[in-house]
């Protein structure tokens, strides 16, 4: 039975687009990865909230990257993405959901800071929807991530966030793995909201996370097993 055709729509080196990334990569399917080069391509693509990543699977839309995982996860069960231990996989699902609401509170609050509430308009001139994240000024004219929203250099997401980063420290403990020696989509959440720092994606980044040399060693390990 031959693959379905599958497109990711997202911009590059954004968490939920980077954990969308992985899972394809790391079940082994051929898709086309295409970035918005305007917002009307997010409007366009994701008409309900212009929020990416989007997929589509034989022409069948899905959003939201943990609703994706589980799309991918009917198409393509091996390798799978959660632990086939149930305790083990309800702790897995359990951390990827807390690193969407947690990691995601922090950044924004962040974005925030440095932009501002969102004051801008809602719609375009033609009366369009604008989505949030090009209202706070994240997403630039060519639908593309502006990276010196991101730049730590006047210290970064806070003392909090740093705490939080410390949790993940515990929770990985000496494993592989979060909670497995196995890869899941736990890891894929927590490697892609760390990417920007992995990669020094913004200034600063990278020297932050060198402070904890384990949470360095999980994203080489996912990055080894997520790179054609």
């Amino acid at each position: 039975m031959s693959q379905p055709s599958i497109v990711l729509y997202g911009n590059a080196g954004t968490p939920y687009t980077e954990k969308v990334l992985g899972a394809l990569r790391f079940k082994h399917l051929e898709f086309e990865f295409i970035e918005p080069s305007s917002p009307e391509d997010l409007r366009r693509w994701n008409p309900e909230t212009g929020l990416l990543p989007v997929i589509t699977i034989d022409d069948e839309r899905t959003h939201d990257s943990s609703t994706i995982l589980d799309r991918l996860e009917s198409l393509c069960p091996d390798p799978p993405l959660l632990s086939k231990d149930p305790k083990t996989a309800r702790e897995q699902r359990r951390l990827e959901d807390w690193a969407s609401e947690t990691f995601g509170f922090y950044m924004m609050r962040w974005v925030r800071a440095k932009v501002g509430r969102e004051t801008g308009p809602k719609t375009d001139a033609e009366g369009q929807a604008i989505g949030p994240l090009a209202r706070l000024g994240l997403i630039g004219e060519d639908g593309q991530i502006t990276t010196e929203m991101l730049d730590t250099s006047d210290g970064g997401p806070g003392p909090e966030f740093e705490r939080r980063i410390g949790d993940l420290v515990t929770m990985l403990g000496d494993r592989e793995f979060f909670y497995s020696s196995e890869l899941s989509r736990a890891d894929l959440s927590i490697y892609a909201a760390l990417f920007g720092m992995y990669t020094n994606r913004f200034p600063g980044g990278q020297g932050l996370l060198g402070k904890y040399p384990t949470l360095v060693a999980l994203c080489d390990r996912v990055r080894a097993a997520t790179t054609r």
